[in-house]
């Protein structure tokens, strides 16, 4: 090989390994720049990603309307991938399925057809029930429809949009290329919308926990509460208000409601009044049934001060318009009960006063005692006050110590045989002689005694009253003890036995009787002076609320037979030890 076949031979290999590193060259620098490309590309949908995440905590917030997320999205997607159309299909309310589609290029209403159907068989498929046509509320924004353009779907793709693992809706990306839609671009659209579906979720979860701890502090109010949005629809009623308007309905509509205070109020109206004027309406007093109720309507609002609806509040002030109507009868019975007596004395001081009636000595004598009656009137009333308002405070005392029941017994008949006479009855006694001392404060125990003999007489046409006291030892029957001493008590029925050794007292008349529904009430002292006062038999009514008490300090207990038209028996019980 000579010298210049030589050089040819290296200059020829020179070019070739030139060649070839130009190439590698070439190689690895398009391999690089795709590298970028794709780094830049994919840094630019991360970009995207963060972007449209941070728009939608902006503009979202904590707001649980998914309709709102869906046009966030939809509104950006144009900075992540071409498409003709951009649609979501969401449920609504009452059965009500809500498409929207946004037009990014001009195609016709075949096109926009095509979609929804698709997208409806999808939402079927998604949930496993049909979705109707009919069902659907169907709106179009954007660029207007084209009918010249007879392109048709190319790609499309659908990405389900899902609340707390149940589906709520789709949202669907179409186009009339073909294609179009690689995997990452999907991917990263529905990772946007799992993490705008988790947050959303996480919150349902958050105030789903919340509405559980107000619903049972609502459910568990003795005030009657229910609330309407701002167009009538009962979104929540407590069981008291239920009871209260007397509806039996699990889930009660607001029709429901006003059906029951159509007569009586009209609700829809002072709800409106509410709401449009901002302010709270209250109705002082409104009869339901059987109880009187105070009705207060108060707009309810949002953090931005839009209307939410408006929440009814019944307060039942039944007691307490009976407390008022006792009060006013209370009040009535004393101005009669004080003014009798007064006037009295009144009248016989100013005859005292002439020169005739003290020379009569005789006159003057029995006006004197009809001042003392009529002082002493005065001063039981004061008296029964008193221990009622000891008996309230707990400071009621009996002074014990050792007591015969029947010497106090006999004197409470000496007592009131005069009384019984003239009011044509017969007032005797039937005592055990067997009867043992007890431990008790006689006076008090003849205070009751005294009760029993003035009711029994005041209620007594004709007949008689009989004082019994017996001693009861455990085992025996209340019933056989009466017998055994010759006497019936009207309602008593046989089983009534007690644990201990008792002595048992009781005044039985032959009186009209008392109904059995009126019986618990006479112990009562809000019923005693409201049925004093509207008696004929004036009086305070307190005497047996204090006998009551009387009985209770020592031990025991107080009741009472009767049968109406037969009499009445009342008798209380104390332990022997």
């Amino acid at each position: 090989m000579d010298i210049s076949s030589s050089i040819y031979y290296i200059l020829w290999t020179l070019a070739i390994y030139t060649l070839i590193v130009v190439i590698f060259i070439w190689w690895e620098n398009r391999k690089m720049r795709a590298d970028l490309n794709v780094k830049a590309l994919e840094m630019q949908r991360r970009m995207y990603e963060v972007s449209i995440l941070k728009e939608l905590g902006e503009r979202i917030g904590y707001s649980l309307n998914v309709q709102k997320i869906v046009d966030v999205i939809t509104s950006s997607l144009r900075r992540l991938l071409p498409y003709s159309t951009v649609s979501y299909m969401l449920f609504g309310e009452e059965g009500r399925v809500i498409f929207h589609c946004v037009l990014e290029e001009s195609v016709n209403k075949r096109f926009v057809e095509e979609v929804k159907d698709r997208m409806i068989k999808a939402m079927a498929a998604l949930i496993s029930r049909e979705v109707k046509h009919e069902d659907v509320d169907e709106s179009i924004s954007g660029t207007i429809t084209d009918e010249s353009n007879k392109q048709t779907i190319k790609s499309f793709f659908n990405i389900p949009v899902v609340i707390n693992n149940q589906p709520v809706g789709l949202l669907n990306v179409s186009s009339t290329k073909e294609g179009l839609y690689r995997e990452d671009e999907i991917t990263i659209l529905y990772t946007i919308m799992n993490q705008a579906s988790t947050a959303v979720s996480k919150l349902e979860n958050i105030l789903a926990q919340e509405k559980g701890k107000l619903n049972s502090m609502v459910e568990s109010m003795a005030d009657g509460v229910f609330m309407v949005d701002t167009r009538n629809r009962l979104l929540v009623i407590n069981p008291t208000a239920k009871q209260m308007l007397n509806i039996t309905k699990a889930q009660p509509s607001m029709f429901d409601v006003l059906d029951e205070l159509s007569s009586k109020f009209d609700l829809r109206t002072k709800i409106e009044e509410s709401l449009k004027h901002d302010k709270l309406i209250v109705e002082e007093q409104l009869m339901i049934h059987d109880k009187v109720l105070r009705l207060l309507i108060s707009p309810v609002k949002d953090a931005e001060n839009k209307g939410m609806g408006a929440v009814v509040l019944f307060h039942d002030i039944t007691k307490e318009k009976a407390i008022e109507k006792m009060r006013e009868d209370f009040t009535s019975m004393m101005v009669h009960e004080l003014r009798s007596p007064l006037t009295g004395i009144r009248s016989i001081a100013n005859l005292l006063r002439e020169d005739k009636i003290k020379n009569e000595q005789k006159k003057y004598q029995e006006f004197i005692d009809l001042i003392v009656t009529n002082s002493g009137s005065m001063l039981d009333l004061v008296n029964d006050l008193l221990d009622v308002a000891k008996l309230e405070a707990g400071k009621f005392q009996v002074l014990k110590r050792e007591a015969n029941l029947k010497t106090v017994i006999q004197q409470r008949i000496e007592s009131f045989r005069s009384l019984a006479e003239e009011n044509h009855l017969t007032l005797e006694g039937k005592i055990d002689e067997g009867l043992p001392l007890i431990s008790a404060d006689e006076n008090k125990i003849a205070q009751v005694l005294n009760n029993f003999l003035s009711n029994g007489i005041k209620f007594t046409q004709k007949g008689k009253l009989t004082i019994s006291a017996f001693l009861v030892k455990p085992g025996d029957d209340l019933l056989s003890r009466v017998s055994a001493l010759g006497m019936m008590w009207p309602g008593l029925k046989p089983g009534i036995k007690f644990p201990t050794d008792q002595i048992v007292v009781a005044v039985t008349d032959t009186g009209i009787g008392i109904p059995e529904d009126q019986q618990v009430q006479l112990f009562n002292k809000f019923t005693q002076l409201q049925q004093s006062a509207a008696s004929e038999k004036r009086g305070t009514g307190l005497g047996l609320v204090i006998s009551k008490g009387i009985v209770e300090a020592h031990g025991g207990k107080i009741g009472l037979f009767s049968e109406p038209g037969n009499g009445t028996t009342f008798y209380f019980n104390i332990p022997l030890k």
